[in-house]
C-alpha cells in the first residue's frame, strides 16, 4: 500500500492540508494509501484519524529508522526544510532508506539564500537535495521551472512537474458575503494563512496607511492562526506587535484581525468576500503558496510580490505583480478599487486557469507517476 509521509491533520499547517487533500484525491482515483506522520513532541498525542498508522516525534531519530524498516510499499514524502529532525532536516535521509520506490514532493526550492540564510547553509541544503536524490525514484516540483533549478544544483534524479492541487469550488457570492461580515460598501483586501513575518503584514499595513487618506472605504482583513513554530517561541507577541503597528500608523479601525484556525466553511466565507487578495511575501524564492492556490480556486483578483509561484500563476492578466514598494502597491490598490471591470476580468481569468489544476486532475498525474515508478494500479470497482 502507498504511504504518505509528512504532517497531517489535526496538525495545522500547509503540508498537513496538502497531504490530506492529496490522499483524498488519490482515493477517488482508486489508489489506497495510509499515512505516517512526523510531528513535534506536543503533537504526537493528537487524535489522528485511522489512516495514520505511525506517528514519529521529530527529534526521535531511531523512530525514523524504525519507520523506514516498516515502509515496504511505495512512498510519497513531503519535503520542507526543517520539517524533519537534524541539520536542516537531514534526518529525512533515514526515512529514505525505506526499500520501496519513493517519490519526494519538494515544497521549497532555493536558487539563492533568502534573508538570514548564509551561503554555507544554502550549500548544505543543496547537498541534502542531492543526497535525497540518490535514494528516490523521482522528485515532484510544484513549479514548472523546478527541474532547471535542480539540474543546476547537480541533481540528476528524474523530476516531474505536478502543480499544487486546487479545490474545485463554486464562485463565491462576494457581495452577499461582505454584507454578512458587515462590510457592505467597502473595498475588502484579504490576507489569510499561517501568520508570521513571512506574510509581509508589516509592509501591507504601511501600504494601507497610504491608501486610506485617498479611499477611506478600504478595509484590510487578515485571518488565520500564528505559525506554530513562532507561537512555540514567543506566544502571541507577534500579533501584538502587528496590532500595535496598525494603531501607530493610524489604520487600526481599517485593520480587521480574525485570529484563529479557520474551518473550511469559515475560510470560504472570509476569502470569498475579498475584492482583492494581498500576497506581499518577502521571500521571492517561495515555490508554492497554498493561499495563492486557494485565491485562484475562488476566482479572486490578486496583488502579489513576484515570488516563484506568483510569477507563473498570475501571468496573462490573472493578477498584478509588483516589487515590495509601498507607493506602487498603494497606487495599484487605489486603481483597482475604482476599476470593477478590470477586477472582473482578473477574476474570470483566475477562475478559468484554476480549473486545470483541481485535485482530481492533480491526483491523476500522481497516479501516472506511481504507475511509472512503482507499478501501482488503480483498483477496479
Amino acid at each position: 500500500m502507498l504511504t504518505l509521509v509528512g504532517t497531517y491533520p489535526p496538525i495545522r499547517c500547509g503540508i498537513a492540508t496538502f497531504n490530506r487533500d492529496l490522499r483524498e484525491a488519490l482515493l477517488r482515483e482508486g489508489v489506497p494509501s495510509q499515512v505516517a506522520v512526523v510531528a513535534h513532541p506536543e503533537e504526537v498525542a493528537l487524535p489522528f484519524p485511522e489512516e495514520v498508522v505511525r506517528v514519529v516525534a521529530k527529534e526521535d531519530r531511531e523512530g525514523y529508522r524504525a519507520l523506514a524498516r516498516l515502509l515496504r510499499g511505495p512512498v510519497i514524502l513531503q519535503h520542507e526544510y526543517g520539517l524533519y529532525g537534524g541539520k536542516w532536516g537531514d534526518w529525512v535521509l533515514d526515512l529514505l532508506e525505506a526499500p520501496g520506490p519513493k517519490v519526494v514532493v519538494l515544497h521549497t526550492l532555493l536558487k539563492a539564500p533568502p534573508p538570514g540564510l548564509s551561503l554555507e547553509d544554502l550549500a548544505y541544503m543543496q547537498g541534502l537535495l542531492r543526497a535525497m536524490g540518490e535514494r528516490v525514484q523521482a522528485f515532484v516540483t510544484l513549479h514548472p521551472e523546478g527541474e532547471g533549478v535542480l539540474r543546476a544544483q547537480g541533481v540528476r534524479t528524474p523530476v516531474v512537474h505536478i502543480p499544487h492541487g486546487l479545490p474545485d469550488l463554486p464562485r463565491p457570492p462576494k457581495e452577499a458575503l461582505k454584507r454578512a461580515l458587515g462590510l457592505e460598501g467597502h473595498f475588502l483586501l484579504v490576507t489569510y494563512g499561517l501568520l508570521g513575518p513571512g506574510k509581509g503584514l508589516e509592509f501591507a499595513l504601511k501600504v494601507l496607511a497610504r491608501v486610506l487618506p485617498q479611499n477611506p472605504r478600504v478595509r484590510y482583513l487578515v485571518a488565520g492562526r500564528l505559525h506554530p513554530n513562532l507561537e512555540r517561541r514567543e506566544g502571541r507577541k507577534y500579533l501584538d506587535r502587528i496590532q500595535d503597528l496598525a494603531r501607530s500608523l493610524g489604520v487600526g479601525e481599517a485593520f480587521l484581525l480574525r485570529e484563529g484556525y479557520l474551518s473550511e466553511e469559515e475560510l470560504y466565507r472570509l476569502a470569498g468576500a475579498a475584492d482583492l487578495f494581498l500576497l506581499p511575501y518577502p521571500n521571492l524564492e517561495q515555490v508554492s503558496s497554498g493561499t495563492l492556490s486557494y485565491a485562484l480556486a475562488l476566482g479572486k483578483a490578486v496583488l502579489s510580490t513576484p515570488f516563484w509561484h506568483a510569477r507563473a500563476a498570475l501571468a496573462e492578466g490573472r493578477g498584478v505583480l509588483l516589487p515590495a514598494e509601498e507607493e506602487a502597491w498603494a497606487q495599484a490598490i487605489l486603481a483597482l478599487a475604482e476599476s470593477p471591470e478590470r477586477l472582473g476580468e482578473m477574476e474570470e481569468r483566475a477562475y478559468a486557469y484554476a480549473r486545470d489544476f483541481t485535485w482530481p486532475r492533480v491526483a491523476r498525474a500522481y497516479r501516472r507517476l506511481l504507475e511509472e515508478v512503482a507499478d501501482v494500479r488503480p483498483r477496479v470497482a
